[in-house]
């Protein structure tokens, strides 16, 4: 039971994340999930919100898949970075959230 925990310990506990999971858009200064608890910030680039649209890979899987369909297109086109290339991002992603 102790290896357990402490093996979810490594993953929750102390882990931040800042990168979107559904289009990997990582350049917004605020932590989307802080500790594995979502902060419900809303995505400028695909507009998926931490915590409603990305908290299981069925959900992620179909906010990608809403995004691309749409075209990729940004929600708040003034935030987008000049050099922003979605496939880059995408592929930046950890694997868990990349490969769906």
């Amino acid at each position: 039971m102790c290896r357990r925990l402490n093996g979810i310990d490594t993953v929750v506990i102390g882990t931040r994340e800042t990168f979107c999971r559904v289009c990997g858009y990582d350049d917004h200064p605020d932590e989307r999930f802080s500790d594995g608890v979502p902060q419900y910030l809303i995505c400028p680039c695909c507009g998926s919100e931490s915590g409603i649209d990305d908290v299981t890979h069925d959900l992620v899987r179909r906010s990608r898949e809403t995004w691309v369909d749409r075209g990729r297109t940004w929600q708040a086109p003034e935030e987008r970075p000049a050099d922003w290339d979605p496939g880059v991002a995408l592929a930046a992603l950890p694997a868990r959230w990349r490969d769906l």
